[in-house]
């Protein structure tokens, strides 16, 4: 591994870093109640036809292992408020002392090019060693359904059917899977109450909002007997990538 390679087929090299930034502690996971209440509040603005582009001037990198030749999602959401997205290929390292050594001057020496840093679905190892050396926000994957703003979005698009009063959801499936148990945590902390119930106790009374991972890699969103649009619930998330950026680069 010698440096990260752009998507337009040049090498950037990792140089020389001489000026050493401090270690900044990782962006944390917003699924507190206050964490949750502000990214929606934030959210909501951003969705207003007279939003503003908050990350103007500000400067994105998408670590990817391998080069896409197609926006991602999270780079169309960071573009649409203003932000400068550079797409990076960078290949997965070597389990080496040497290999560690690089990564963590190559994280210097994005933390001098970037605002923030997005680490995709690159090994937990190697994010913590670009946490430690980096010295700006770098999200584990903020545009991966194990990421919390998923979850985030999910509970959003389904509370904004409901009353204040009412917000109950029935969680049909297997609660142990990633995106479930943060689906579950941000309901619990901003006190959704969950109904837990099989695919077969469908029918009967009608059921409120539902989440259904009832079977391998399924995640569908009802509202009673209605399927949730995707569009809806693919705004919502892009809106909420958006608030987690905006909160975390605005205060590097």
């Amino acid at each position: 591994m010698s440096g990260v390679k752009s998507t337009d087929g040049n090498w950037r090299s990792v140089g020389r870093v001489i000026a050493f930034h401090a270690a900044r502690p990782p962006v944390a996971d917003p699924l507190s109640s206050t964490g949750i209440a502000s990214l929606i509040a934030t959210a909501e603005q951003l969705r207003q036809p007279a939003a503003t582009r908050p990350l103007r001037g500000k400067n994105l990198a998408l670590l990817r292992p391998k080069a896409s030749t197609s926006p991602s999602r999270l780079q169309h959401a960071a573009e649409e408020i203003g932000a400068r997205v550079a797409l990076l290929e960078f290949p997965r390292p070597s389990r080496t002392r040497e290999a560690n050594d690089e990564i963590g001057t190559l994280a210097r020496l994005l933390g001098r090019m970037y605002d923030g840093i997005d680490c995709d679905d690159l090994q937990a190892s190697v994010r913590q060693l670009i946490e430690s050396h980096a010295g700006v926000p770098v999200f584990p994957g903020l545009e991966l359904d194990t990421h919390p703003a998923r979850a985030i979005a999910d509970l959003w698009t389904l509370c904004e059917h409901q009353g204040p009063g009412d917000r109950r959801i029935v969680f049909i499936g297997n609660e142990r899977r990633p995106r479930a148990r943060m689906f579950m945590a941000a309901a619990r902390a901003m006190g959704v109450a969950i109904l837990r119930r099989n695919r077969a106790e469908k029918g009967g009374e009608k059921m409120p909002a539902i989440a259904d991972a009832s079977g391998p890699g399924r995640w569908a969103l009802w509202i009673g007997d209605m399927a949730v649009d995707d569009e809806a619930a693919q705004e919502n998330h892009r809106r909420i990538m958006q608030a987690v950026l905006v909160h975390a680069l605005r205060r590097a």
